[in-house]
């Protein structure tokens, strides 16, 4: 029977029927492609164990990766997803916190002038709170969004997300960005940040643009290590050693001399650099680590020193660089040698470190291939460099900034002694600036209270330093009272560092305030001193030894600028939200 003839209740019932079905079919189709849809995005934010760590060697090859270098600014967005799992960067398995499954985590490479938005979601098992500090970044009129726990926000609480919005002004060069929370970078919350410049002045020195980052790996979680660091019978302060090095998140660790045979060892590999015959290569150098200061080379090479954390510099041409921990150098080398394979160096001076460490192979190396070259290996000779004596930076008479600038006088100037003492009752060995060892605030922030009018900060654990609202140019001598040097990092600022030097400070020293180097990381050396000069702008920086285990154990301080102005920033309420009410 044809349709047409059949009754009309009929027809109709049939034709609702066949509605519905096709509904209820597309329905099923829609919530079939939503669940996959969203297994597919919950593998990629929260892989399994059997995902692998993501490496991403390409990402720190600058050149030829369709980056337009502008002075047009414009905003950027990233997604940062924070979880725990396992990985094996050397060969060796470890629990690790990585940032979208990868090991480093992603680059954010950006113009000068361009806003950055990186919202990141706290995907960490219960109890552990994240954050992420933008390394260098001046952060004006956005101190809130320095991303230091306890100082300028409370942690991001696991299974939350918040969102980072600054603009980068007055800065191009090399920095890094990481967590602040605990010791979590250290187990790999990490990555590089690239920041250009078309006026930088010296693009046309070289022709391709490397990443570079070097660390200390261990192969404990950071609060496992903290725990046998801060222990009443370690009365001699020996902090933890590290298992192996790692160039750009790879190494080889040798898996017989592991002393954990439940943990499967793979064996490793490592990071591998093409060179073209004739071309010049700028390095961007980034010690990323926890403890060690490194020795970096290239076999064969001149290394030119062009910058220094993200201040340009009259060209050092030098064999070997030493860099200490969160320090940056920008280096130019020829690929001017015969064609054939060179190892890149980076050797951990274990004269900084306390004890001897026998799963440690200091000498932690990269492959550098020219173009053309037979064969995979490098077989260039080892130059035999001994561990310098003293762990300190570059020479900072060597290091004269590009731009001319010379310190002006200080306003305003302090006497601050750094010191480890066991003098509480648990005979702990903890870290004081002046009379305070540092801990972070517990549902709140420093910065949280001086917006809301606070003027007075506990002075157990907080030592805030406030200049005169008039003092233009800040002084700080550090006298460090202890037997090893300590890499200071000044958040928001970059100083003018006038003189280092061992025993005590005089007032009769002679400072270089003509052209000295300007940077954010300085060493003051052992039972030794450092005096830097800053001009401060409004918000709290945390002043503090980059050492993890040294910071970790109070050796920091702040500086609180202007508090009315303070008092006046309009913070957006998702940072509010983070500390309890």
């Amino acid at each position: 029977m044809k349709e047409d003839s059949l009754p009309a209740s009929r027809f109709q019932r049939n034709k609702r029927c066949i509605i519905w079905s096709t509904v209820i079919s597309l329905c099923a189709l829609a919530l079939i492609l939503g669940l996959a849809i969203g297994l597919t995005r919950k593998s990629q934010s929260s892989p399994s164990e059997n995902d692998a760590l993501q490496n991403f060697p390409e990402q720190f090859i600058l050149s030829g990766n369709n980056f337009t270098i502008t002075s047009q600014p414009t905003t950027r967005y990233y997604e940062f997803n924070i979880t725990q799992r396992n990985g094996s960067p050397d060969g060796f398995e470890r629990t690790m916190l990585v940032v979208n499954n990868q090991f480093p985590g992603p680059l954010i490479e950006c113009n000068i002038g361009d806003r950055i938005v990186v919202k990141v979601n706290n995907q960490l098992p219960d109890g552990q709170g994240t954050s992420i500090h933008w390394h260098g970044m001046f952060q004006t009129n956005t101190t809130w969004m320095d991303g230091t726990v306890g100082v300028t926000q409370c942690p991001i609480p696991p299974g939350e997300s918040f969102t980072y919005n600054y603009t980068i002004t007055e800065q191009r060069g090399t920095y890094w960005w990481h967590s602040h929370a605990k010791g979590q970078y250290t187990d790999g919350i990490v990555g590089p940040l690239i920041v250009h410049d078309p006026n930088e002045g010296f693009m046309n020195d070289y022709d391709e643009d490397i990443v570079v980052m070097i660390s200390d790996w261990y192969h404990e979680l950071s609060p496992i290590s903290l725990a046998q660091y801060a222990n009443a019978d370690n009365t001699e302060g020996a902090e933890p050693v590290p298992e192996n090095g790692l160039i750009n998140g790879l190494n080889l660790f040798d898996c017989n001399g592991s002393t954990n045979s439940s943990i499967p060892c793979t064996g490793g590999t490592q990071a591998n650099f093409t060179f073209v015959p004739g071309k010049r290569y700028r390095i961007r150098l980034i010690n990323t680590g926890a403890f060690a200061e490194f020795d970096f080379s290239i076999d064969g090479h001149k290394l030119t020193v062009v910058e220094a954390d993200g201040v340009a510099m009259k060209p050092v041409a030098i064999d070997r660089v030493p860099i200490q921990v969160a320090q940056r150098y920008s280096l130019i080398v020829e690929a001017n040698q015969t064609v054939g394979n060179y190892w890149m160096r980076a050797i951990i001076n274990q004269n900084c470190l306390a004890y001897t460490n026998d799963a440690l192979n200091p000498v932690v190396l990269a492959a550098v291939h020219y173009e053309g070259a037979n064969g995979t290996i490098p077989n260039s000779p080892d130059p035999g460099y001994s561990d310098p004596v003293d762990c300190v930076d570059l020479d900072p008479s060597d290091l004269k900034p590009v731009d001319g600038m010379d310190a002006p006088p200080y306003d305003v100037s302090y006497y601050i002694e750094a010191s480890f003492q066991a003098i509480r009752e648990d005979r702990i060995r903890y870290g004081y600036m002046n009379t305070t060892s540092w801990s972070p605030l517990q549902n709140t922030s420093t910065l949280q209270q001086a917006n809301a009018g606070v003027t007075t900060f506990d002075t157990n654990t907080q030592f805030v330093l406030t200049p005169p609202d008039n003092a233009t140019v800040v002084q700080l001598i550090i006298q460090n009272f202890d037997d090893g040097s300590h890499p200071f990092h000044l958040h928001g600022h970059t100083f003018w560092l006038l003189g280092t030097g061992a025993g005590y400070y005089a007032s009769n020293t002679n400072l270089n305030t003509t052209n000295p180097v300007r940077r954010d990381t300085g060493t003051v050396p052992a039972f030794g001193y450092a005096i830097i000069r800053f001009i401060p702008h409004p918000g709290m920086w945390l002043f503090h030894c980059h050492l993890v285990w040294h910071h970790l154990m109070g050796l920091a301080m702040q500086i609180q600028y202007q508090p009315s102005v303070i008092r006046s920033f309009d913070v957006p309420q998702d940072w509010k939200n983070l500390c309890p009410s």
